[in-house]
């Protein structure tokens, strides 16, 4: 059964309706895969959304149905939530150091501990997950790491950078 883990800004185009989100909801609604997403994604959706409807100059009205539809999601369990742990803290803070600071790149948190939540699930699952982006920082410093690639096939869900394959 193949396992899939969002990062929020992968996630959040099932909702926004962009032209990735076909693609995101095939995943999610294949039976056969066990989609995960990371505690924190609960926190961040509502500030992706709200982006969305900012730049798209879109009301509460949109904003409502876009969050009905994720938190329907999470409630019907196609997205099943893992909760973070003092492990993942600690290893999210080895990401920022190595990503942000010795390989100058401008990571935020939230990533490094969404990254280090998935990481975790293939962990305990004793398998390789599915891990998906539409971050191009994150996923090119994960693509670098050795612990990551052991455990994840990163898939950049955006169209790729030149020269550069979408999927490690």
């Amino acid at each position: 059964m193949p396992i899939c883990f969002f990062d929020t800004c992968a996630l959040k185009h099932r909702y926004i309706g962009s032209p990735q989100g076909p693609r995101i909801s095939r995943l999610i609604g294949r039976r056969s895969n066990r989609c995960h997403i990371a505690d924190l994604t609960v926190l961040e959706m509502p500030c992706a959304l709200g982006g969305h409807c900012r730049d798209k100059k879109l009301g509460v009205s949109a904003y409502d149905l876009m969050d009905h539809r994720f938190l329907a999601d999470i409630a019907h369990q196609r997205l099943l939530v893992r909760q973070t742990s003092k492990l993942n803290v600690l290893r999210a803070r080895n990401l920022l150091r190595l990503g942000g600071v010795i390989r100058r790149r401008n990571m935020g948190s939230g990533d490094a501990l969404i990254a280090s939540c998935g990481l975790d699930l293939a962990h305990d699952l004793k398998e390789r997950i599915s891990f998906y982006t539409a971050d191009w920082t994150l996923y090119t410093t994960l693509r670098d790491i050795n612990a990551f690639t052991a455990a994840m096939t990163l898939h950049y869900i955006l169209p790729p950078k030149a020269g550069i394959p979408a999927t490690t």
